[in-house]
């Protein structure tokens, strides 16, 4: 019996290694810092993939990674555990492009994934966790003899610069492909330490020396070059986004090796440091026969929600009015790298024909980089009853839709999208100006003829803080008459920090209209440490087309904090300027504006049509001079023709002899009214510089008398309010 035993053990121990061989086809191997979770320092997770051809010898429940460092003298072993039973890579879509078999892929992948820990206290600059085994299978094209070929694959890890976590695959590492498809392979992997991250192609590796060490790849074939491509798209690997590029032309299985590097800047001595790597091996499978739905290229999906066909062989969805987004599903996913962001991949026309912008494609990408629907955000929403038309077309970025197979979709496949719902409305928000650096003041109007007054319910005002990435209600107005509105939610702090975008929207019988254009604030910042060389700039004004601004500089009014006398500076149609103090270096309180109004004569209101920025300010506030007593400035006048109190009388003020200046602005800081004499003889009577009668409402002043017998100079500002009636 024991020489029965002992024969039976060397005929095993002298079949052939390839006999029992696992026939490794790829996977990848990564880490990750768990210390700070567990509270055990030092410790870290090791995760192994590896993908085995079925035929060949389970893996097991264990996998022994190995651990070294020869700075540090380290060399272990940690065993990592199966995190769940083996699976088919069928699961994962392996055979979405060609069949499984002979006609298609010679193999049949199967996933294991292994977790495993280890604690590293000592601070070394070269570890090393690899796991290795022997071997590959048979029939791999790319490499010389796969059959006898062993497998390897390391991390690394530097922690000199602390805790650190390797860069982590999320992408499948299999890609199965058939000939004359522009492949897009994303290899997507995910950095939680914010390092920079860099791809690189590195040889697929074998145990040997120590270490791993490159397979011997056949004739034709390179780890920079692993397949056969076609001369107009070459195999190409973007070592920023990891998306490798390529055209298979030819029947064949080979590999690809990538490693991900990731980058640490080191702030003590000025530059960026390794501090860990993982590392992939993929196989590539290409066939010549794809299956019948990749050679469809991409197509929409007839059975998606809402979908009907109509007899044209067109399909058709209903739709809101007001529907903004609009949904596409497709029988295979698509590449996201093929899809343009702008939209410019569809186009949309309106039932009268007018085409309607496309804002942008939001495709829902997974982490193999693609989508199996996309949302189509319009510029406008369908706000108009009948058939609207959305058609495939070549992108800007130069193709139609890929699918994951890299087949294209044809131009002009068309989906009607249907609307029976809307009532159509021009409404058109004119203006959004800052009052006096405070708050915006919006205006806007609307058509009548196409407003149905006896069904409105109201006005919605939306807002966006974020350059209109989120917009969120801020009032609700039911009066149908209104078209302006003051933001009194906002104060000096807000309109000095960001531009505020808006739109309105109207509520008529129940239901959104469209809603109007979006408008965004004039917002003006600027360097303004040097008076004698200060750079300003400030965003484009969207309500008009074509604005010119003028850039005007404002002198404080001493003892009036945040009041000043305005000058134009400079007019411009730039949006951005370099100003000189007009007052050089002299001390005071200093700001700076920019303005624009409409240049259609026929249409300009100075409130409604001009638009001023938030205002930017410098310097140090003069001390007021101490106030005289013998000066009384009255705080109304009632300009009605009635001979009471119709005149702006200044008692005390004939008395100074040297200045008597009177300066009268609205509340816009806007001059209005400006004696250097004023004499109480002849009064101002609530005009302007040309007589034309003002409206009602309270106007600024600054008064400045000096009698230089007596040496007295004083400055009164204040406020009056004009009443006419």
């Amino acid at each position: 019996m024991k020489k029965f035993i002992l024969v039976f053990l060397l005929s095993a121990f002298l079949m052939p290694i390839e006999s029992e061989a696992s026939h490794i086809l790829g996977g990848d191997i990564q880490y990750k810092y768990v210390g700070d979770s567990t509270g055990v320092a030092g410790q870290y997770q090791i995760k192994v993939v590896i993908y085995r051809e079925q035929t060949g010898v389970g893996l097991g429940n264990t996998a022994n990674v190995s651990v070294v460092s020869s700075t540090c003298n380290i060399n272990t072993s940690v065993t990592c555990t199966l995190a769940q039973p083996e699976f088919s890579a069928a699961s994962l879509g392996a055979y979405d492009c060609i069949p499984q078999g002979t006609s298609g892929s010679f193999f049949s992948p199967m996933v294991n994934i292994y977790i495993g820990y280890v604690t590293l206290t000592q601070v070394c600059n070269d570890y090393k966790m690899y796991w290795q085994s022997c071997c590959r299978p048979a029939g791999i094209t790319g490499i010389t003899n796969s059959n006898g070929v062993g497998f390897y694959f390391e991390a690394e890890l530097n922690n000199t610069q602390g805790y650190n976590s390797s860069p982590t695959f999320v992408s499948i590492p299999i890609s199965y492909v058939c000939t004359g498809g522009y492949i897009n392979y994303l290899q997507n992997a995910f950095e939680k330490d914010n390092d920079s991250i860099q791809y690189e192609l590195v040889p697929a590796r074998e145990f040997g020396g120590g270490g791993g060490v490159s397979v011997g790849y056949a004739a034709g074939y390179t780890f920079t070059n692993p397949i056969h491509t076609s001369a107009l798209s070459p195999f190409t690997l973007d070592p920023q986004s990891g998306n490798i590029t390529f055209m298979a032309n030819t029947q064949e299985t080979s590999v690809m090796a990538i490693r991900v590097n990731e980058y640490r800047f080191d702030s003590t001595y000025g530059f960026w440091e390794k501090v860990g790597s993982s590392n992939r091996e993929i196989q590539v499978s290409v066939a010549n026969a794809c299956n019948a739905i990749v050679n469809a290229g991409v197509k929409l999906d007839q059975n998606a929600p809402g979908v009907t066909l109509r007899p044209d062989g067109k399909q058709q969805v209903d739709y809101n009015c007001l529907d903004s987004n609009v949904m596409l599903y497709f029988t295979l996913p698509v590449e996201c790298i093929s899809i343009s962001p702008d939209g410019s991949d569809f186009r949309l026309t309106a039932p009268n024909g007018q085409p309607i912008p496309i804002d942008e494609l939001m495709p829902f990408c997974n982490v193999n980089g693609e989508t199996d629907s996309i949302q189509v955000k319009l510029f406008a929403p369908l706000s108009m009853n009948g058939e609207y038309f959305l058609y495939s077309k070549v992108g800007n970025d130069g193709n139609t839709l890929l699918n994951k197979c890299g087949k294209d979709m044809d131009e002009f496949d068309t989906i009607v999208l249907l609307v029976n719902d809307c009532v159509n409305l021009d409404l058109q928000l004119t203006n959004v100006n800052i009052i006096q650096d405070e708050k915006p003041h919006i205006f806007w109007k609307i058509d009548p003829a196409t407003f149905p007054s006896y069904l409105f319910n109201n006005f919605r005002i939306w807002r966006s803080d974020d350059n209109g990435g989120t917009y969120n209600q801020v009032t609700s107005l039911t009066d149908s008459t209104i078209r302006d509105w003051e933001d009194n939610s906002l104060g000096a702090g807000d309109v000095d920090t960001r531009s505020h975008r808006y739109y309105v929207e109207a509520i008529i019988n129940g239901l959104p209209q469209p809603p109007s254009n979006i408008v965004h604030s004039i917002w003006l910042r600027g360097d303004l440490t040097n008076p004698l060389s200060m750079p300003v700039v400030w965003n484009r004004y969207n309500a008009w087309n074509n604005p010119q601004y003028t850039v005007q500089f404002g002198k404080g009014i001493p003892g009036v904090p945040g009041e000043y006398v305005w000058e134009d500076y400079k007019v411009t149609s730039d949006t951005n300027l370099v100003v000189i103090s007009p007052y050089g270096n002299d001390p005071g309180q200093f700001s700076i504006r920019t303005r624009t109004h409409v240049t259609d004569s026929n249409r300009f209101n100075y409130l409604q049509d001009t638009a001023y920025s938030n205002w930017i300010e410098y310097g140090t506030p003069v001390p007021p001079v101490p106030p005289i007593d013998s000066i009384v400035i009255p705080n109304v006048i009632t300009a009605n023709n009635d001979w009471l109190n119709d005149d702006f009388i200044i008692q005390g003020i004939m008395t100074y002899k040297t200045r008597r200046e009177l300066t009268i602005m609205n509340r816009f800081g806007r001059i209005i009214y400006k004696n250097l004499a004023y004499d109480n003889a002849v009064p101002w009577r609530g005009q302007d510089k040309s007589g034309t009668k003002l409206s009602d409402g309270v106007y600024y002043y600054v008064l400045r008398v000096a009698d230089n017998v007596n040496a007295i100079e004083a400055t009164y500002t204040g406020d009056v309010t004009l009443l006419t009636q």
